[in-house]
């Protein structure tokens, strides 16, 4: 058991970074987002995948919508690296205006490097085709966008059997390609996490994540989310956060 004040600094790091997005979005122009997600994963022995996410996305203090995603997939290793596929599906629920439907496929590549003991640096660059469809008539748009994630992992007891607590650093930027992005463009995404593990096949995770969704970053449309994820894995103990 890792001591408490080995991790007090990650959790009070987050605290204060609450306190932040609450500071700004009190003089307007930030959103504030929840965003909670069940991940379930399926391995083989030879490390091949089924995997996925489904959760709620919405508003806090103002329910002005909510967004309902699953979207499930496959992996596996190629050499150093792993390709994976799949597709989302996510369903917007308006309480001003129509609903919006998304089907998005994508396909993507990913890589940890380097790999040490406590800390390691994971690689995801995907593509993904999006078609969305505002269900009042039925109107839709299309894009093809690509996304590139840096990940920073800590553990502080080695990524190892056991090990308890972890720190997440990530950062991810998107790219549109082709077509129209729609009504959301997220452009560029930067979060902290702190993840405990619970047994050998399942994590809690709890992440805070700044989202910037146009050119100006003063722009009305920024938003923060903290995010509550739970992972599980059957067949092969949890090493990776990916998805």
């Amino acid at each position: 058991m890792i001591p408490y004040r080995r991790v007090a600094n990650p959790v009070t790091a987050v605290v204060l970074l609450l306190a932040a997005s609450s500071a700004a979005a009190q003089e307007g122009g930030v959103s504030e987002q929840l965003w909670v997600d069940y991940n379930p994963r399926w391995t083989d022995q030879k490390h091949r995948e089924i995997f996925g996410d489904i959760g709620f996305r919405t508003l806090l203090g103002d329910n002005q919508w909510v967004r309902f995603v699953a979207r499930p997939g496959v992996r596996g290793p190629v050499g150093a690296f792993r390709l994976a596929g799949g597709i989302g599906t996510f369903y917007r629920l308006n309480k001003r205006g129509a609903d919006v439907l998304e089907v998005r496929p994508f396909q993507g590549i990913s890589v940890t490097w380097p790999r040490l003991k406590r800390l390691r640096f994971q690689h995801y660059a995907r593509l993904e085709q999006r078609f969305e469809w505002e269900t009042a008539n039925w109107t839709s748009v299309s894009s093809l966008r690509a996304r590139y994630r840096l990940q920073t992992d800590f553990s502080f007891s080695g990524f190892a059997r056991g090990s308890d607590w972890r720190v997440v650093l990530h950062a991810e930027a998107f790219f549109t390609l082709a077509g129209n992005a729609g009504p959301v463009d997220e452009q560029l995404r930067i979060g902290l996490g702190v993840g405990r593990n619970v047994g050998s096949v399942v994590r809690l995770r709890a992440d805070f994540t700044w989202e910037k969704v146009s050119l100006d970053f003063r722009a009305q449309n920024n938003s923060f989310f903290l995010r509550f994820r739970i992972y599980q894995g059957w067949l092969r103990r949890l090493t990776t956060d990916d998805g």
